[in-house]
């Protein structure tokens, strides 16, 4: 079993920080797992990528041009990375401030509308945690109880990011759902 999985936002939108959860829940499921993160500069704004790959099969390279899957953090990353989806796969998209739309048709695409859905939980920074849940429903590559164990570790220290992170999944779970 492998799975791809390339996450796209900006500095300071957390595509960084739902993938380094990714690859720290997946431990306990795959043999090999790598987490890879890629940057311009280190400061917000400025364009920010992860690729994560979990696999039961040694990983022999951290590059890879197309993976299953998208996780789109910040919409204006869209057209830099959907040429980097295989055929088949899913685009998960970040709808807030989209103005462009996937023109593939040989994958699966859900917009998810995080920042709103955080705004209402009083914070926006936990959009990315929403996206997370949806692509965590969607895919169950790595299962929902691992996921909510490392946002516990991660966040343990910090109550109030503790909280709102997990409402946060929690909606994305639940948006996924009701789908």
């Amino acid at each position: 079993m492998r799975h791809d999985l390339i996450i796209a936002g900006i500095g300071g939108r957390g595509a960084l920080t739902i993938g380094q959860v990714l690859a720290q829940a997946a431990i306990s499921r795959y043999k090999h797992i790598l987490w890879y993160p890629s940057y311009t500069t280190a400061r917000r704004g400025a364009p920010a990528d992860a690729t994560i790959i979990f696999s039961d099969e040694e990983i022999t390279s951290p590059l890879v041009f197309q993976a299953q899957t998208l996780v789109i953090v910040e919409s204006s990353r869209l057209k830099p990375f959907e040429h980097r989806v295989k055929p088949g796969g899913w685009i998960f998209i970040e709808t807030f401030g989209l103005k462009e739309k996937v023109e593939r048709k040989d994958v699966s695409v859900i917009e998810i509308p995080g920042i709103e859905m955080a705004a209402k939980l009083g914070d926006t920074q936990v959009g990315n945690f929403i996206l997370l849940g949806v692509y965590a429903a969607a895919t169950k590559v790595i299962s929902t109880e691992l996921i909510r164990e490392e946002i516990e570790r991660r966040f343990q220290s910090n109550e109030r990011m503790l909280l709102l992170n997990s409402k946060a999944f929690e909606e994305g779970l639940r948006l996924f759902e009701s789908e």
